[in-house]
């Protein structure tokens, strides 16, 4: 195989690689489409989970409709007026105008205790309604209007209206993965109930006003919720979206269907459902079997007055149009990976050419860096984006080697002309402060021997000033020649700063200087010469001082650098800043451009070295009018050689 690779050239190579990696990817996405809508299930779920608690919401919305509506009807006065006459017969016919109006099965008034006083639709009938009487007692305690999914017998819906006990009436129809059971019906019905307690005008209870609709057969409930939530989409003559109720596990109003096309009213719920849902109370959000299919499914449990679980909303999603878009776009992966294979032989020969020919430039130029040669950048004419962005990354390495020959050459010469001037420095300090001593030994001498007054005094006194001036300067002179490796141990930046800081706070100079802090928490100690530091930072900070002639802003900021490892401190003034033409030696041995007598230009010198010695490097930048920033880096917890 080895052999068979070295004799293709890239060419070939990269044609191979092509439609290798096409083929992969095709391939790869087929798979991953197929996979990607398989894991799109519980995604389904979580939606269906929404549009559960969305159906709950229209399901209460209805309930608190019919609430709204017998608030309004409790508080009319005619219906006060009536109760208090002890005239109910008078109330009939306003409250079967008011049942037919809005929708209602039953419509009845009780006591203050739930007892019934008047039926509008059986007026004969004074027997009391055990779930009426719930709602009615708790109306008139609260006084408000409180509405529940109750379950009524078959006798109480007789005693109600017959009618609607023939309504209420289903055949149960056993359904494949249901609990076992052989035969029956239902005779029970699922009621949504409203009460309104009636009061007098010190807002006294009079009694309440109970009415509601019976759930079974109720297809518009639930065809209200599907067209709210789902479009009718059928697939193959079956509904994608079917949303049912229940009493208990049985079906008593639903769009689902059966193989007739006739509501699958009376169908059970699986049994699985039914143990987690009837009989656990809990939610269900999985696959499951609805009337003869299998459907992604959530139910939820409906719960009376008193909290019992008296049925359950259901919802599903047709399973096998998710199946079925899954084997489509599995298709339509494996044609698309046909088709890229063609294309990608007939384009690939193209594009090769179209690589070699600027790759084999960029190989020239490379070849031509490698050997030392200084070569322009290289330029390519019609060359794709891709290659255009590696020329540019290219141009910019030659650059960035340029720059860093070029920074290398500089510190190297500035490295050696601090060794070569400290040298100097050293030999020259030796030999001049003996003389100096002399001088201000002897100048002494004759002070004591002249009056404190005269011309001579003053200049003797003027001899000894310089003196010492020049003393000092040799001493700096020794200072910068004797520069000593740091003694390195741990160091908070942080506090030595500070501690800097307040050193120059009772100065005149600092006394119109505003000092803003920028500190980066939790940074870690660096091994370092404390003194050695505070040293570079005084005179830092000191010139910046004198730059803004005691008036400004300084600026401290302690950060973690770009570069790895690394801290960074920059001090940054609001002075006259640096002039472009001096920025290249302003780190040079007595360079300075304060005035005569106000500096020996070591400072900074003096400061480059210490910061070269922990392995460290300073560097600055300035605009003129607008201020410098000097910015020292150095490393994080690592002892410097």
């Amino acid at each position: 195989m080895d052999r068979l690779l070295r004799k293709m050239t890239l060419r070939t190579r990269l044609l191979l690689s092509f439609v290798s990696i096409v083929l992969f990817l095709g391939l790869a996405s087929a798979v991953l489409g197929t996979s990607l809508i398989h894991r799109s299930f519980p995604q389904v779920q979580d939606v269906l989970a929404i549009d559960l608690s969305a159906a709950r919401e229209i399901y209460r919305q209805q309930a608190s409709f019919v609430t709204e509506a017998l608030v309004r009807v409790s508080q009319q006065r005619f219906l006060r007026e009536g109760i208090q006459r002890d005239d109910l017969e008078s109330l009939l016919t306003p409250l079967e105008t008011i049942r037919e109006s809005n929708s209602l099965d039953f419509l009845i008034i009780t006591d203050t205790s739930g007892k019934v006083r008047l039926r509008v639709r059986n007026p004969a009938e004074k027997s009391n309604l055990a779930p009426a009487s719930r709602i009615a007692e708790r109306a008139a305690r609260e006084l408000k209007g409180i509405s529940a999914t109750e379950v009524f017998s078959r006798e109480e819906l007789e005693r109600e209206d017959p009618e609607l006990a023939r309504r209420a009436h289903i055949d149960i129809v056993s359904t494949s993965y249901a609990r076992p059971r052989e035969g029956g019906d239902i005779s029970s019905g699922m009621v949504t109930i409203t009460g309104a307690p009636i009061l007098n005008e010190q807002g006294v209870p009079l009694g309440v006003l109970c009415g509601g609709q019976l759930l079974n057969r109720q297809s518009a409930a639930v065809d209200r919720i599907r067209n709210n939530l789902y479009q009718q989409e059928k697939r193959e003559g079956q509904d994608v979206a079917v949303v049912s109720l229940f009493l208990g596990d049985k079906r008593i109003a639903t769009s689902a269907t059966d193989s007739s096309g006739q509501r699958a009213l009376g169908t059970l719920v699986s049994e699985d459902v039914y143990n987690r849902v009837i009989l656990g109370g809990k939610p269900w959000i999985d696959r499951g079997f609805v009337v003869n299919d299998w459907y992604l499914t959530a139910y939820e449990p409906i719960k009376n007055l008193n909290g019992d679980v008296i049925g359950m909303m259901g919802l599903g999603l047709l399973e096998r149009k998710f199946t079925d878009e899954e084997q489509r776009i599995s298709r339509l992966f494996l044609w698309l990976t046909v088709a890229a294979l063609a294309l990608a032989v007939l384009i690939s020969y193209a594009l090769m050419k179209s690589i070699m020919k600027p790759l084999n430039a960029l190989m020239v130029a490379a070849e031509k860096i490698a050997a030392g040669t200084s070569i322009h950048d290289v330029k390519l004419d019609h060359s794709p984006p891709e290659i255009d962005a590696l020329v540019r990354v290219f141009n910019r390495m030659q650059a960035a080697i340029r720059e860093r020959r070029r920074q290398n050459q500089e510190k190297l010469a500035r490295s050696d002309r601090l060794a070569t001037i400290g040298q100097l420095a050293a030999g020259v300090a030796h030999e001049i402060n003996n003389p100096l001593g002399s001088i201000l030994l002897f100048s002494r001498l004759i002070m004591q021997q002249v009056p404190p007054e005269g011309k001579v005094h003053e200049n003797l006194e003027r001899i000894e000033k310089e003196t010492k001036r020049c003393h000092s300067i040799v001493q700096s002179l020794l200072d910068f020649a004797r520069q000593h490796e740091p003694k390195v141990e741990p160091v908070d930046i942080h506090k030595l700063l500070d501690s800097t800081l307040k050193l120059f706070e009772n100065q005149y100079l600092f006394h119109n200087i505003e000092v803003v802090r920028n500190y980066a928490p939790d940074l870690p100690l660096i091994y370092a010469d404390q003194s050695q530091l505070q040293q570079v930072a005084m005179n830092i900070i000191i010139n910046a001082a004198d730059a803004m002639n005691g008036k400004g802003r300084l600026t401290i900021e302690i950060c973690e650098s770009a570069e790895e490892g690394q801290i960074e401190i920059s001090i940054t003034d609001t002075g006259t800043g640096i002039p472009s033409e001096i920025m290249n030696r302003i780190f040079d041995p007595f360079f300075t451009t304060k005035g005569v007598g106000h500096g020996t230009g070591l400072g900074l010198s003096v400061s480059y070295g210490i910061i070269q010695r922990h392995n460290g490097d300073i560097s600055v930048s300035s605009a003129p009018g607008v201020g410098s920033t000097f910015t020292i880096t150095l490393p994080k917890m690592k002892e410097p050689v």
